[in-house]
């Protein structure tokens, strides 16, 4: 449940924020930006519901799961791919890139470790932990860029803007 509230927290202020930064002037960069960006998000509000959906008592639930992690990496490795418009944007745009980045980086660790926690049959918590630590990272980077997006910088204890 605290996955879906987030998701869809995301998506709208993804809306929001990208709604806000496509006025008079933004051009076709930044349109073209939210287009993709809407999609990444909209990704994971579906694989979320899939991920969801599985019925942990089913034969097929640790394939589903695997193969929605393996749309989560590919979706994110597509975000940091995506070029960051510079012009007529805020200025915390320029963050975003790098974020990307590691938020794809934290998702290939997590499908990695998810995968490796049930290798040969046998079930190994460290990595399942590793996976879910690694998958948390790469969420919070999300959160991150969505609040960049909006042209606010992060809320976190971790961060400091001295």
């Amino acid at each position: 449940m605290r996955k879906r509230i987030l998701c869809a927290a995301l998506v709208l202020s993804l809306s929001m924020g990208l709604t806000a930064c496509s006025g008079a002037g933004a051009g076709k960069e930044v349109s073209e930006y939210k287009k993709d960006v809407e999609t990444f998000y909209n990704t994971l509000v579906d694989v979320d519901k899939e991920i969801n959906d599985i019925d942990p008592s089913s034969q097929e639930a640790m394939d589903k799961l695997f193969e929605e992690f393996d749309k989560l990496q590919s979706s994110y490795s597509q975000m940091a791919e995506l070029t960051v418009p510079t012009k007529d944007v805020p200025e915390t745009f320029a963050y975003i890139s790098d974020l990307a980045d590691e938020a794809s980086s934290y998702m290939t660790q997590a499908n990695e470790y998810l995968k490796q926690s049930f290798d040969d049959s046998s079930y190994n918590e460290n990595t399942l932990k590793a996976a879910l630590e690694c998958y948390n990272r790469a969420n919070k980077r999300a959160v991150y860029i969505v609040s960049l997006l909006n042209g606010e910088l992060p809320k976190d204890e971790n961060i400091s803007y001295e």
